[in-house]
């Protein structure tokens, strides 16, 4: 049998060898990266491509490392959108970010509450305090701009 002097390690110079090793590399440093998938598969592909010529006494050999990371894991946000009343402009901005001018403000509205002390008569009072319960039914519809004082 022929000894054959080919190896990987020695092959285009060394060239196979160091592709393989800046691949491992990048794989390495892609897996530690926090920002990056930790169960998502990384691939090295190495391709050799042999090509003879007519007389098959020379080939051309052509080396390709392929290597696929995981991408960044995806990030989300909150956005914010809204119309300035007075110029009609559209504005959005992130959530939390004090610097913007679209910011959450609740459901803040004025609201008019009445207080009564505990022991007022029933008569006195609309409404349980403890429970809620409205002791009487309004009779027909409710004009909410007169109820609102407006």
């Amino acid at each position: 049998m022929q000894k054959n002097h080919i190896s990987l390690d020695r092959l285009c110079g060394g060239a196979v060898l160091e592709r393989s090793t800046l691949a491992l590399q990048q794989i390495a440093r892609n897996i530690m990266d926090p920002n990056t998938d930790p169960e998502k598969a990384r691939t090295l592909t190495l391709k050799l491509t042999f090509k003879p010529d007519e007389s098959r006494k020379s080939i051309a050999l052509k080396v390709d490392t392929n290597v696929k990371l995981a991408p960044p894991v995806a990030d989300s946000t909150i956005l914010l959108i809204g119309q300035d009343i007075k110029s009609g402009r559209i504005e959005m901005s992130e959530y939390g970010d004090r610097s913007q001018t679209v910011q959450a403000q609740g459901d803040a509205m004025p609201v008019h509450t009445e207080t009564y002390p505990p022991d007022a008569p029933v008569p006195m009072r609309d409404f349980d305090p403890e429970t809620g319960e409205i002791y009487e039914k309004p009779s027909g519809p409710i004009d909410l701009r007169k109820a609102s004082g407006n």
